[in-house]
């Protein structure tokens, strides 16, 4: 009990200030106080951003354009006197759709997310989009009995399984472009393992992703040479 109530005593006190070999050092440790700094200003698109760049309402001087990840850039200042701070006058954040990643997924509810949440630039009939959804639309689960009668007893022998009509083998695996970053740049293509499996008299699906996440830098190198074609002297980091 005794040190417990030191403990709380120790944490009450002020903290001192010891200078060694010409540096502050202090027995606690102690929270900045940041300068008042304005609210930053949540736009969902790439092409907002720009819009208040070029418009340049606040006249702001010497920004720049941090791009953190494929669904968030952020316009920051330079270092701010005398503490230097930095302030956020902007984010562009990707208003993120639900992607039908490491999960399995009944047929429709899979079909109807290959088609909305993944790009097909080059149309369906050249990608692997196309192939895994008419692959999807035509699969379907037999069930083939055969039996046997000696007019005394009977055996049935049942084969179960999984077809597909038209689609003989899909290749592994397959190529696509989710939509994962802004839509002003274009989507990184990126391998994904698919796989279907019968559960519950229903057949299911699923996509893994197999790039260990490369499909990052790339978006990211992306949103970098859009905002600096858009916005030229713009300076920005990837």
């Amino acid at each position: 009990m005794l040190k417990n109530l030191y403990s709380a005593i120790r944490e009450d006190a002020a903290p001192v200030i010891t200078k060694i070999d010409g540096r502050d050092y202090s027995d606690k440790r102690i929270y900045p106080v940041n300068a008042p700094m304005p609210n930053a200003l949540v736009v969902s698109t790439l092409t907002g951003l720009v819009d208040y760049l070029k418009s340049n309402t606040d006249k702001l001087e010497n920004v720049f354009c941090h791009v953190v990840s494929p669904s968030q850039v952020e316009l920051r200042s330079p270092l701010l006197p005398p503490f230097c701070d930095r302030a956020c006058y902007m984010k562009a954040e990707l208003d993120q759709i639900t992607l039908p990643f490491n999960t399995w997924m009944d047929a429709e509810p899979f079909n109807i997310a290959m088609q909305a949440a993944f790009d097909d630039p080059d149309g369906l009939k050249a990608t692997d989009k196309g192939l895994v959804l008419k692959f999807t639309s035509s699969v379907t689960s037999i069930v083939e009995a055969a039996t046997s009668d000696d007019g005394v007893s009977q055996a049935v022998a049942v084969k179960a399984g999984i077809t597909s009509k038209g689609v003989k083998e899909l290749p592994n695996p397959v190529t696509l472009r989710p939509y994962r970053t802004f839509i002003e740049v274009e989507q990184p293509a990126s391998k994904f393992i698919f796989r279907c499996r019968q559960e519950g008299g229903k057949m299911q699906f699923s996509l893994t992703e197999a790039d260990g996440g490369a499909w990052r830098s790339e978006a990211m190198k992306n949103i970098k040479a859009f905002l600096e074609k858009e916005v030229p002297q713009l300076v920005v980091i990837a």
